[in-house]
């Protein structure tokens, strides 16, 4: 790829692009605000992505949790996820980060004797990668909804068991039932609606360009019809 850095977009410009993206999937098809926020749905029947699972090649890592092609409109999901709703839609919001974020870029400054790997493995997380993180977060627990949720506990987070319950009440009540624990506790740092001590919880690498080596159709289906299930189940 050229040596041409991506443009670094500040946390309110993401939460920005992260809103408007949500704004226009519900107002493409007329939907009301409801939660949790759709992310499949999302990438595959408004954004055209087609999702696939994959156990082999470099996903063979369960540390290594999705990659997106642009060129081929692929999102990639490690299938040791397929079964965690939570850590595979954050995944999922992930990549849709990389569409809105990064794409337009990725395409532009890519060459034909360009590798179409980018690949983070092990260290500090590069600068896309925290904004995708970033944004998924955006995506899946607007700032605006969990602000006005979290306001109304009145007694205060001291420790960590706490905040884990914290955020398990606001998982429960809300309807943000894609959202892990842990993602909760860390979204709610970022909006500073926990104390400092309360430490960020840990996340794994996620691979971000290019395709696995092959796919697992058959996770996929299976995964994507437990979620429709569960998802007719509450209504």
């Amino acid at each position: 790829m050229v040596n041409n850095p991506y443009p670094e977009r500040s946390d309110a410009v993401i939460e920005e692009l992260a809103n408007r993206l949500h704004a226009e999937y519900l107002a493409h098809d007329a939907l009301p605000l409801n939660f949790p926020v759709p992310v499949e749905e999302i990438a595959e029947q408004f954004l055209g992505y087609e999702i696939d699972f994959s156990e082999t090649g470099i996903f063979s890592d369960p540390d290594i949790l999705g990659g997106i092609d642009f060129e081929k409109n692929k999102i990639y999901v490690n299938a040791s996820v397929a079964d965690h709703d939570g850590r595979y839609s954050f995944t999922v919001a992930h990549e849709l980060g990389h569409h809105v974020l990064h794409r337009d870029h990725y395409l532009q400054s890519q060459s034909a004797d360009d590798e179409k790997i980018l690949c983070r493995m092990t260290g500090r997380k590069p600068q896309i990668e925290m904004e995708a993180d970033r944004f998924a977060a955006a995506l899946l627990i607007p700032s605006d909804h969990v602000s006005k949720a979290a306001a109304e506990r009145v007694r205060k987070v001291r420790t960590i068991g706490q905040a884990r319950a914290f955020a398990n009440d606001l998982i429960t009540k809300n309807g943000f039932s894609n959202v892990s624990n842990s993602a909760m506790i860390n979204r709610l740092k970022d909006l500073d609606l926990l104390p400092s001590a309360i430490p960020y919880q840990g996340t794994k690498t996620r691979r971000t360009y290019g395709p696995p080596s092959t796919l697992t159709s058959l996770k996929k289906l299976i995964s994507k019809y437990r979620r429709m299930i569960l998802r007719n189940l509450k209504f």
